[in-house]
């Protein structure tokens, strides 16, 4: 398949996922996309309220929301984290790029990039050498996946060339295959969302 029939693949298949797909003009428009959805999300819930520490109304869940709005990045470059803090800057947004550890209660939104995405599955092959990375994709209500279009697969088996790839670069990482917001059937076989990780999975593609 060609770049751009790929492409309507995963515009057609991406919501039964579910997930949100853009299609950003640049760089700087895929990170207004982040701080937008941000900024209209409802405040994160904390799931791990420290004692003594001023928290906003308990939400449906019966846990207390946050008071400031949080965006983890720590995989973007210093020119790229600069254009997120641009974007960002006037709004009541935390940038986060280290520290992921000391907010393990929860935060809105992580930004990520994909090594690749299966269009077939919509599934994003994300690997890393650094926990952060990890911690972001599992702890936001929101992640974010930024998406190069040329690196764009068709199916699964697709993916082979580039597993073989990061086992050849030795040393530890993680390495994740990523299909959509975080679900479960464990407690009486009654899907949920959000259970192990994010609450909404939005991709974000962009042109080389």
């Amino acid at each position: 398949m060609t770049q751009d029939q790929l492409v309507e693949v995963v515009k057609a298949k991406a919501p039964s996922i579910p997930a949100s797909l853009y299609e950003a003009k640049d760089f700087a428009d895929a990170m207004q996309y982040a701080v937008d959805v941000t900024e209209k999300k409802r405040h994160c819930e904390m799931l791990l309220p420290e004692e003594g520490k001023q928290y906003g109304p308990v939400s449906e869940n019966g846990f207390p929301t946050m008071l400031e709005r949080f965006i983890a990045a720590p995989g973007l470059s210093d020119e790229e984290y600069a254009v997120l803090e641009e974007k960002a800057a006037g709004t009541d947004i935390t940038l986060l790029r280290s520290g992921l550890r000391d907010h393990m209660g929860g935060f809105d939104t992580s930004i990520t990039w994909a090594d690749a995405l299966v269009a077939d599955t919509v599934t994003c092959v994300v690997n890393s050498n650094r926990e952060e990375v990890r911690i972001g994709t599992m702890v936001a209500e929101v992640s974010i996946m930024l998406v190069r279009k040329s690196t764009l697969l068709n199916k699964l088996e697709d993916a082979n060339d580039i597993m073989l790839d990061l086992l050849n670069r030795g040393g530890a990482s993680y390495t994740a295959f990523i299909t959509g917001p975080s679900r479960t059937a464990d407690i009486e076989r009654v899907g949920a969302l959000g259970v192990h990780g994010p609450l909404e999975l939005h991709i974000v593609l962009l042109e080389d």
